[in-house]
C-alpha cells in the first residue's frame, strides 16, 4: 500500500513539474489550441451548418470561449519568440497595436457570448464572423509562418 501511495505522490508532483518547464511560447500555443478546439471550432461547425445548431450548447461554448480567450495573451513576455514560436517581433515592437488587436478580439468574444444567449442565428453568425475576423487581423500582423 505504501508503494502505491508513494508512486501516486511522485506522479502528482512530476506532472505539474513537467509543465513548469514549458516555455511561454509553448504555454500560449497550448492555450490558443485549447480555445480553438474546445469552443471556437465546435461553434464554427454549427455556424457553417456542418453540425446541428443547439442553442444551449452553442451558448455554453461561447461562454467557454469567453473564459479561455484572455489566457494566451498572458504569455507574451519580451524575448519569448524562441523555439517553434510563430510570434513575430512586431508583438513587442508595436505593443499598442498588439494591445488594440487583443482588445478588439476580447470585445468580440464578449459580444458573441452575449448574442449566443439570444438564439438569433443570423446575429450569432455575424458575431462569430467578427471574432474570426479579429483572429485573422491579429494573425496577419503578428503571426509568422510555421517553422
Amino acid at each position: 500500500m505504501n508503494k502505491i501511495l508513494t508512486a501516486l505522490l511522485l506522479a502528482a508532483i512530476a506532472i505539474p513539474a513537467a509543465h513548469a518547464d514549458d516555455t511561454p511560447a509553448e504555454v500560449r500555443t497550448k492555450a490558443f489550441k485549447k480555445m480553438l478546439l474546445q469552443s471556437f471550432e465546435p461553434m464554427g461547425m454549427a455556424v457553417r451548418e456542418r453540425a446541428p445548431y443547439d442553442q444551449a450548447k452553442f451558448a455554453q461554448q461561447a461562454e467557454a470561449l469567453k473564459t479561455l480567450a484572455a489566457e494566451p495573451f498572458k504569455h507574451f513576455p519580451a524575448g519569448s519568440i524562441t523555439g517553434k514560436s510563430r510570434a513575430k517581433p512586431e508583438i513587442w515592437s508595436q505593443p499598442a497595436k498588439f494591445q488594440a488587436d487583443k482588445d478588439a478580439f476580447l470585445k468580440s468574444v464578449d459580444n458573441l457570448a452575449l448574442v449566443a444567449k439570444s438564439g438569433d442565428l443570423a446575429a450569432i453568425k455575424k458575431a462569430y464572423s467578427q471574432v474570426a475576423q479579429n483572429c485573422k487581423t491579429c494573425h496577419d500582423a503578428f503571426r509568422g509562418p510555421e517553422k
